[in-house]
């Protein structure tokens, strides 16, 4: 969905468009991202030229209207994903964690988590 975001530069009103990523997005975008790597397009986490605008045109497809631009849209959800990817597989390689393989999450307990979350606080 694109909307409006308003604000004030130099004293000036500005409004300019930008793409709200909502929660409907991430399954058609996630099968969009199979279906390229299946294509050879992504390969070993690296895309090849072209593939932002193949993504928001495959996009586009799947869900009309949703005006989701390849820049910078798409690619800071790739880079948001991949963030994501690499904190999962840290904590799953850490003493404690586990990994539950039917509904895909981390499995801790609560005082592995405790200390995970203090020391994560105190970082950052």
């Amino acid at each position: 969905m694109v909307k409006k975001k308003k604000g004030v530069a130099d004293g000036n009103e500005t409004s300019r468009e930008y793409n709200h990523w909502e929660p409907n997005h991430d399954k058609p975008f996630v099968e969009c991202l199979l279906e390229l790597v299946d294509q050879g397009q992504i390969e070993d986490g690296q895309c090849k030229n072209g593939v932002y605008k193949e993504l928001e045109r495959m996009m586009e497809t799947r869900i009309p209207g949703c005006g989701i631009k390849a820049k910078p849209t798409i690619a800071t959800r790739i880079r948001k994903l991949k963030h994501w990817f690499h904190a999962t597989m840290t904590m799953k390689k850490e003493s404690g964690w586990g990994w539950h393989t039917v509904d895909n999450h981390v499995i801790v307990s609560d005082d592995v988590w405790k200390v995970y979350v203090k020391v994560f606080t105190l970082i950052c």
